[in-house]
């Protein structure tokens, strides 16, 4: 997987050195509000970064740390994994974040999303994009539109609490993107 640029971030695959950056990230209670797991062990997040750094072995999406360009500050990370969702063209991605609390409202989220939703479809070749967010992390939601996703379902996260699923088709993504050029 290569690292991937944007104006002010370079969203790095996911390496040993960010360890102690996923432990901080999943046991923060501002960060993990949202999130149907709770606040993650240190046991289970050293388990979630062993686990990210071997996925990235066998395909070329997974977990990037989002640092800052200049200097390379660490500033929270974004994901692609297999996803699924009923009506949608296989294969399915889905992408999330999680941000630094002291980096919230910068847009960060929105600039390492919008590189690696651009990722999806064209070097993982994803058909279909999906988030899914609880109802009442508003931010993140706002983020999926930006993004150009759209509402799709009311569905249960992995956690079994209720969520909001948006998506995007490689067809969505495309007229978006031609737009801009």
């Amino acid at each position: 997987m290569r690292e991937l640029l944007t104006p002010r971030l370079a969203l790095l695959p996911w390496e040993q050195r960010f360890k102690e950056d996923l432990v901080r990230l999943s046991s923060d209670e501002r960060v993990m509000k949202f999130i149907g797991s709770g606040l993650w062990s240190r046991d289970y997040a050293l388990q979630r970064h062993d686990l990210a750094i071997e996925q990235l072995k066998h395909r070329e999406y997974g977990l990037r740390a989002i640092t800052e360009r200049a200097g390379g500050a660490f500033l929270g990370l974004v994901s692609l994994s297999d996803g699924q969702a009923p009506g949608l063209a296989a294969p399915v991605l889905e992408i999330g974040w999680w941000i630094e609390p002291h980096a919230w409202g910068r847009g960060i989220a929105t600039e390492a999303a919008t590189a690696v939703r651009d990722e999806a479809f064209t070097q993982a070749r994803a058909s279909s994009l999906i988030a899914t967010f609880n109802s009442d992390n508003v931010r993140s939601g706002r983020i999926m539109e930006k993004l150009g996703m759209s509402h799709t379902d009311e569905v249960t996260d992995r956690y079994g609490r209720p969520a909001r699923m948006y998506a995007m088709t490689r067809a969505e993504w495309t007229a978006i993107t031609a737009s801009r050029t």
